[in-house]
């Protein structure tokens, strides 16, 4: 074998040692990497895809989240800030003690608290008592003001036939109370001012159109039919009540069962408007001359 010959053998087995020992190396070392690398490349693509879809839609998402914002803001509702029940207690007699006009008596009795996603319910049961003027007046700013409460179930129970008790009501109905699990409403203000609702009609169905007993004269007010009229002027009347004493009224003033209606300079009468217990009456009285 020639020299030249050999050396050639040798440079082709040298070569193809060497293209196997690369082929061998791309193969079973760098065709994992170069999988690995696709694979991270693919899974980069995706979440900048995603962040730059959420780049995108940012605009618009962060106008309707002010808007919101600014809803909430200026809303006139807002919700207990926890679950408390004392502090429903408490807001409602606040409530029943804000004016003699919504003065109640109430037992308050905790049922069960119920829980959504950014807010929840606390349930009670209210039972009580009070005039009917002042329940609805008492359920009005309850369902008017700032602090969101819903009422449900209400049962009334009329007044008994004692003449003294024909404007009381027992009552019972169910309160939702609505309070916070996010702090959704951090910028809104509180405020103690009660809200009613002025169109709500306090008329008593339950009072009868005519009793059958006369109320008492319990505040001692002028008894017009024990009365003597002894002057008068345009604007105002004088006379002596029944028990002696010298009363001036105007008109729309109150007496005993009514009121002054009208006076009449020119006969020296003044006329009284009546309620005897459902029966209206206008009684006159004139200067005794």
């Amino acid at each position: 074998m020639s020299y030249a010959v050999r050396n050639t053998i040798i440079l082709l087995v040298t070569l193809t040692l060497f293209v196997g020992a690369a082929f061998s190396y791309i193969k079973f070392f760098q065709m994992s990497e170069l999988q690995e690398l696709q694979t991270s490349v693919t899974e980069k693509q995706k979440d900048f895809n995603s962040k730059k879809a959420t780049s995108d839609a940012f605009p618009a998402l962060n106008q309707r989240y002010q808007q919101a914002l600014s809803i909430i803001e200026n809303a006139d509702k807002s919700l207990f800030k926890s679950p408390n029940p004392d502090d429903i207690y408490d807001y409602l007699n606040y409530i029943s003690n804000s004016s003699t006009s919504s003065k109640v008596f109430f037992d308050f009795v905790f049922v069960d608290s119920t829980a959504q996603d950014q807010y929840g319910i606390v349930n009670a049961e209210i039972n009580g008592y009070g005039s009917y003027t002042n329940f609805v007046n008492f359920v009005n700013k309850i369902e008017n003001s700032q602090l969101l409460n819903k009422i449900s179930e209400i049962t009334l129970t009329p007044p008994s036939s004692n003449p003294e008790e024909l404007n009381d009501i027992t009552f019972t109905f169910i309160l939702e109370s609505y309070y916070e699990r996010i702090p959704i409403q951090d910028g809104l203000t509180l405020t103690s001012q009660l809200t009613m609702d002025e169109r709500v009609s306090t008329f008593n169905p339950f009072y009868p159109l005519i009793q059958e007993v006369i109320p008492p004269n319990d505040d001692n007010l002028i008894n017009v039919e024990q009365s003597r009229l002894i002057g008068l002027t345009a604007s105002r009347i004088f006379l002596v009540d029944q028990g002696g004493n010298i009363n001036s009224l105007r008109k729309g003033d109150e007496v005993y069962l009514g009121e002054l209606e009208s006076i009449d300079l020119k006969n020296k009468s003044a006329t009284f408007n009546l309620n005897k217990g459902g029966i209206t009456e206008l009684v006159t009285l004139e200067i005794e001359r």
